[in-house]
């Protein structure tokens, strides 16, 4: 009597209609995501549309993403901001992340900001990255060299290659820091590990402007630098 008692509570729990719905959810996912990976977009949409409507925060994130960047369909930057509102109100720090990306691009700047924010407080480093991009070319703020330096530091400890890759650039070329060639070749290494593209070239064009101990020396400290970043 207790076994089939216990059967009847698991059998009433699996049924309800909370996860039953997110089961669903799931599984439309799934599905999406697979026809996705496809080029199948018709039916993608389809799936992860059907998902993101029964609660997906994946889900949400996907179609709101599909709809953006005109995957597989017309671009709609209000679809997308819809999807990733609903996201967002499920604490979605990739949601807040993709709502500032949408503001940016609209030049809504102060908007963009305030979501970026939201998610860099979650640890998001693609937002800390693109909060750096702001305060460097002072687009709806003050323009801040050494915050977006800081910035991209932060990001790039929490291994973001395309931070690495503009700390790089920031150590190479920008006027308002002084030039050193030790820190950019250190920040193309990182960014050359993480196989970010063309960052082998800008680690070889700064490497040639080092003598060869001191390219070794560099080399050293940013295989630390991964070792200490990596455990």
């Amino acid at each position: 009597m207790k076994i089939l008692l216990k059967s009847l509570v698991i059998s009433a729990s699996l049924c309800s209609p909370f996860v039953l719905a997110n089961s669903e959810a799931h599984s439309d996912y799934l599905k999406g995501t697979a026809y996705l990976n496809q080029d199948n977009y018709k039916e993608a949409i389809t799936w992860l549309t059907s998902a993101a409507n029964n609660g997906s925060i994946e889900a949400q994130n996907k179609i709101g993403t599909i709809y953006a960047k005109g995957i597989g369909t017309e671009a709609n930057t209000q679809l997308a901001t819809q999807y990733f509102l609903k996201a967002a109100a499920n604490q979605s720090s990739m949601a807040y992340y993709n709502l500032g990306k949408i503001y940016e691009s609209e030049e809504k700047y102060s908007t963009s900001i305030d979501w970026y924010n939201k998610a860099i407080e979650e640890n998001n480093s693609n937002a800390m990255n693109n909060l750096a991009d702001l305060y460097l070319h002072g687009k709806g703020l003050v323009q801040n060299t050494h915050q977006a330096e800081l910035l991209y530091i932060q990001a790039a400890e929490l291994g973001n290659a395309t931070a690495m890759r503009n700390l790089g650039f920031l150590y190479t070329n920008n006027k308002e820091v002084k030039q050193d060639m030790s820190k950019a070749y250190f920040w193309f290494n990182l960014a050359a590990e993480k196989d970010f593209p063309d960052a082998d070239k800008y680690r070889d064009y700064t490497g040639k402007k080092l003598s060869k101990s001191k390219r070794i020396k560099v080399q050293n400290e940013a295989l630390e630098w991964l070792e200490q970043h990596n455990s």
